[in-house]
Formats: structure tokens, C-alpha cells, sequence
């Protein structure tokens, strides 16, 4: 059993969005395998406040943004539906700089108290980067979720972080250098993006011999989970999959798309035209011709999203915007779906896909970036795949990619197994867990090196 310390500059509860998510999906199959885990990260102290659960240590964390110390509360909890312990510095989050700067002194005066003593230590994304040269483990990790380095430091950003000897010492404005200088092993979301940053000068000041390890995320955290997501009408999973078919059904009547028993109920993400959407508004002006009923979430661009809206004017019970309500909407829409149309060449991280497999909806995706590392395109003789690949986002293409959908949408006894295998398929932290787990050093290793 190791002790682990993820730091990061979000986490869920006391954050949203996919980072939250992920490192609290990380950290639950962590304590899973047997590890004791501790995740340190900071929010506004009223978001704090309201989270059932978060308790207010009495003493304060001494840290520093801009070169000038301060305090900040300390509230302590438990990440998600696990045993691993959250420290959340309460503390407006400012820029880059600023927030790079408490979480590294605020870690650093953590581990003199003694209350981290981490085996390995984490960090997540570049705003974690500095907790490297704070906090002494026998093994580091630096991981960028997105697959890419981040943007260089701003003035603003710069001068909110402070003095730092080892950025000072590299001449850079990179904390993607910083982290991975600190580390022992960089670790990428998959190969696309290993292959992208091994090209990055941000990262060719590392030691030659360090690993840049590609490490699939898994998608299975909560509220990730069909089977008790609360966001879905109905819930179901690869062995009760009958709420699949209802949340499909409630879908269908909220959108007023009609729906036959041979029907491809197709989404998409929201639009946006740096990630494909005037190929995929043209696609769905051609396949909307078909047996397929198209729910397209609102919160995308304005005018590629309008388009939409008037196809459904001149195409009624066929294709439908969906009213923005959040994630959950987002959700309860996947949850409807049979098939997702994605159109990100540049997604090196795979979790749109990931996602849709979790809630047993087919994938179609360009065969580029992380969907070309770890989807397989479903071959019909075998019965094997979890997707259907495209070579290029071309109107074209996309509506190829349809019709293939909707053929194996036609039989419904291959479909039905289709959507348990897909369900099965989706990437789970536990996973993640286990090849982070096999990148630690042998413990005879890890003794000579603390020597």
C-alpha cells in the first residue's frame, strides 16, 4: 500500500467540470487498490461552504501568491462515494500564477506539518507543476489531462506567481517545463499526444532518459453511471439495459422527433466550428433524408446551432435543438441516443467517445487523435469494435458514417448486443489506477533512491 497525494487546482465536489471529475475518479480506484489518497485543491471559500460535508479545520495554511505570504482556511472532507481524504484551501482562485503559487507553498507547509507524506505525488495539470519542487516523494508524476502543454505564462501571470528559482533557472514562462523537469514521469492521455509533445519544446528540457508515458483515462466516475445517474428518466446498465430504451423513448417525446422501431436516434456535441460543425450541420442536412432522427444539444455557436434549428423547421419530427440545461441535460441526451457523431481531429484525450460508449451509445469518430489510438471500428462478420471510423470530417464522410449506423441499427437482436458490448468497453479509472500503480519504482528502487 503507497501513500498518494494528487494535487490539483479542481476537484469534485467542490468543483465542476472534467477535471473535477477526473481526478476524483482517479483518486476513488486509487483507494480501491488498497492505496491511502489524499487530494489537495482549492475553491472559493462560499463554493466550499456549500458542500454538504466539508468541515473547517481550525488552523490555517500559510501560503504565498506574488511573493507575499498569507493565510487561507483549511477545509477538510472526503472525495466522492471513497475514502480519500480532501484538503481544500479556501481561497478566491485567481490566474494561473496565482493559483500555482498557493497550491505548491500551501502543499510544501502541509508536508513540514506532517499532515501529507506522500509516497507518490501527482500533479495534475499544469497549475500543480510547482507542488514538484515543494513536496519530497519517493516517485513524481506529472500529468497533462488535455495531452498538451499549456500556454506560456502572462505577465500577470508571471508576477502573481512569484519568484521561482527553477523557472528562473530554465529562463522560461512554461509551467508545463516546470512540471516536466520536476517529475520522474510525464504522463499523456495517449499515444497521439505523447507523439505531439515529444515534438514540444516545452518539454525538451527534460532528462532524455525520463519516460512520457501514454496512460488511457478512464470515464466511469460519478455521476457517470447509467445504472444510478440521476440526470436519466431511467437507469440501466449491460445487464438491465430496458431503461436505455425508455430514455430514448422520453427523449424522442421532449424533442417531438418521431421515431419508428428502425429508427438511428443521432446527437452530436454542441457545435463548434474550430471542431468540425459546418461539415456536421451539412452532414445532418443530408442524412436527416434517412430513417435517423437527429437531437442536437444547444450551448454551441450561435449561428452553426441556428442553422439547426431551421433544418427543424423544414424538417419537423426529424431533427430538434435541444434546450441547453447543463451537464445533466447533456447527459440525459447521451442517455436517449443510439449514436454519437464526433468531429474533434484534435481531441487527444478520447473522453467523448469514452463517455458515449459508458452510456452505450455507438461512436463515430475520425480516425485521428485519441479515438484512433484505442477505438476499433466495428466489424460486422466478427461482432467485434466499439465504433464506426471515418476517414475525414467531410459532409460526405459523416453521412457514410451514418448509413453504416443505421444499418446495424436494422437488426435489432445484433443491436441490442451492440450496446451491452459498448457499455462494457468504456474506459474505467480502475485502469488508469493500475498503470499508474506499475510506473512506481520497485520498492528496492525507491530505497536506494531516498539514500
Amino acid at each position: 500500500m503507497a501513500e498518494y497525494l494528487v494535487v490539483s487546482d479542481a476537484v469534485s465536489p467542490v468543483c465542476d467540470g472534467e477535471d473535477a471529475l477526473s481526478v476524483a475518479g482517479l483518486a476513488r480506484a486509487l483507494v480501491a487498490s488498497k492505496h491511502r489518497v489524499t487530494v489537495l485543491s482549492l475553491a472559493a471559500p462560499e463554493a466550499v461552504a456549500r458542500v454538504p460535508g466539508m468541515a473547517r479545520r481550525l488552523r490555517t495554511v500559510g501560503v504565498a501568491a506574488g511573493g507575499a505570504p498569507f493565510e487561507v482556511p483549511l477545509y477538510e472532507g472526503r472525495v466522492p462515494l471513497s475514502q480519500a481524504e480532501l484538503y481544500v484551501l479556501g481561497t478566491p482562485v485567481g490566474n494561473r500564477g496565482h493559483v500555482a503559487s498557493v497550491l505548491a507553498t500551501a502543499a510544501a507547509s502541509l508536508h513540514k506539518d506532517g499532515l501529507l507524506k506522500p509516497d507518490v505525488l501527482i500533479a495534475w495539470g499544469d497549475t500543480a507543476a510547482e507542488s514538484l519542487a515543494t513536496v519530497n516523494a519517493e516517485h513524481s508524476m506529472f500529468v497533462l489531462p488535455t495531452g498538451l502543454s499549456g500556454r506560456p505564462l502572462g505577465a500577470d501571470e508571471r508576477e502573481a506567481l512569484g519568484p521561482n528559482a527553477a523557472l528562473d533557472a530554465l529562463a522560461s514562462d512554461s509551467l508545463t517545463v516546470l512540471g516536466a523537469v520536476g517529475a520522474d514521469t510525464v504522463v499523456v492521455p495517449s499515444p497521439s499526444s505523447r507523439a505531439t509533445l515529444e515534438r514540444d519544446p516545452a518539454l525538451a528540457e527534460r532528462a532524455s532518459d525520463q519516460p512520457l508515458v501514454a496512460v488511457r483515462f478512464g470515464c466511469d466516475e460519478a455521476p457517470h453511471d447509467p445504472s444510478s445517474d440521476p440526470a436519466l428518466p431511467a437507469v440501466y446498465g449491460p445487464d438491465a439495459p430496458g431503461g436505455k430504451a425508455e430514455s430514448r423513448r422520453l427523449l424522442a417525446r421532449k424533442t417531438s422527433l418521431a421515431l419508428g422501431p428502425r429508427t438511428l436516434l443521432l446527437t452530436t456535441p454542441p457545435l463548434s466550428a474550430a471542431r468540425g460543425g459546418k461539415a456536421l450541420v451539412e452532414a445532418l442536412a443530408r442524412v436527416v433524408r434517412l430513417d435517423v432522427a437527429v437531437a442536437v444539444p444547444a450551448g454551441g455557436e450561435r449561428a452553426l446551432t441556428d442553422q439547426v434549428a431551421v433544418l427543424g423547421i423544414e424538417h419537423p419530427g426529424k431533427i430538434a435543438v435541444v434546450p441547453d440545461a447543463g451537464p445533466s441535460g447533456q447527459r440525459a441526451v447521451l442517455a436517449g441516443a443510439d449514436a454519437v457523431l464526433l468531429t474533434d481531429v484534435d481531441d487527444h484525450t478520447g473522453r467523448p467517445a469514452g463517455l458515449a460508449l459508458r452510456y452505450g451509445v455507438l461512436p463515430l469518430v475520425p480516425e485521428a487523435g485519441a479515438d484512433a489510438d484505442y477505438l476499433v471500428d466495428y466489424d460486422s462478420a466478427s461482432g467485434t469494435g466499439c465504433a464506426l471510423l471515418y476517414s475525414r470530417v467531410e459532409p460526405f464522410e459523416l453521412e457514410g458514417a451514418v448509413r453504416r449506423a443505421l444499418a446495424l441499427r436494422a437488426n435489432a437482436d445484433a443491436w441490442q448486443s451492440l450496446v451491452k458490448a459498448l457499455m462494457t468497453s468504456a474506459p474505467r479509472w480502475s485502469a488508469t489506477a493500475a498503470m499508474l500503480e506499475a510506473l512506481e519504482p520497485p520498492p528496492e528502487v525507491a530505497a536506494a533512491v531516498a539514500t
